[in-house]
């Protein structure tokens, strides 16, 4: 089976062929994509796994050279046949200024943290980083407190150095927001709401499905308040529903990948508008 991908709404050929489980076919994908975001990357390896998973065998073909390369680069080639199985040591892309593609636990989700702070903070002078800890370990923690994936969460980060910002993207394949709301709703006998009000209600602080999440029911409010400060831009698609949240302002359309399964969130900050670190006078003491 050939599968043409030329924009974000040809994913939804990808997957609904894990929708419906086929594992009869091989498929060979012919990307045509000059550029992908992180959450395009997240998007390609889920499928690649989840196929060479089932049947063993996945063709990827890229059209473009520089973007062949890319890949090659931020290690999806390498995740998707064998990494993904377990964490390996990160190892940074100056080429590209970006980490590597992981799949991320809670176990060593500490590391990628301090090592995707670290290496940005390189790129990123005098700006305080401190909010890729906050913003990456609500993500994760998300994953494992709601989704519940049959696999770890999925990262991936890059900064842009000509637009000066830096996107950081999670993803899943697990219930989904809506299906995961609306189940909570129903073990507590109140009424099911459509898919966009059940993510408009997980976006409100201290709103959780669990009794004892790690981040205390603020994930998402977090995210929402950082990117409204930092006047960033982050996309939220989940079930059937796409969220592009910016500036206090939440829009919500019908998510153009059919068939979506479990989440993914990508969140673009903006360097510029990041608080500068606090410079700390020392003082020599003679005595």
């Amino acid at each position: 089976m050939d599968i043409v991908i030329k924009n974000q709404k040809d994913y939804a050929k990808l997957f609904q062929i894990i929708y419906k489980g086929d594992q009869s076919e091989s498929v060979t994908i012919h990307l045509y994509n000059q550029f992908l975001n992180p959450s395009d990357i997240l998007l390609l390896s889920q499928f690649i796994i989840i196929q060479l998973q089932r049947i063993g065998k996945v063709n990827l073909k890229v059209q473009e050279p520089k973007v062949k390369d890319y890949l090659i680069a931020i290690g999806l080639f390498e995740f998707c046949s064998s990494n993904f199985l377990e964490p390996t040591e990160i190892k940074e892309i100056e080429s590209y200024t970006a980490m590597p593609i992981r799949r991320v636990n809670r176990e060593t989700m500490n590391y990628y943290i301090s090592k995707t702070q670290e290496f940005f903070q390189s790129y990123c002078i005098k700006k305080d980083l401190g909010i890729l800890n906050i913003t990456l370990s609500e993500l994760i923690n998300n994953v494992y407190d709601h989704s519940k994936s049959p696999i770890d969460s999925f990262v991936f980060s890059q900064f842009y150095p000509h637009s000066n910002e830096i996107k950081i993207a999670v993803s899943d394949l697990g219930n989904g927001i809506p299906r995961t709301v609306n189940s909570y709703f129903n073990n507590k006998g109140w009424n099911q709401v459509s898919q966009e009000e059940a993510i408009k209600w997980a976006l409100k602080l201290n709103k959780t499905t669990e009794s004892l999440p790690h981040n205390a029911g603020r994930g998402l409010d977090t995210i929402c308040s950082f990117v409204n400060a930092n006047k960033g831009f982050w996309i939220l698609m989940s079930d059937q529903i796409r969220m592009e949240g910016m500036q206090s302002q939440n829009n919500f359309s019908q998510n153009p990948i059919e068939y979506f399964i479990g989440t993914v969130i990508e969140i673009t900050i903006k360097v510029v508008n990041l608080e500068d670190q606090e410079i700390i006078d020392t003082i020599d003491w003679d005595f």
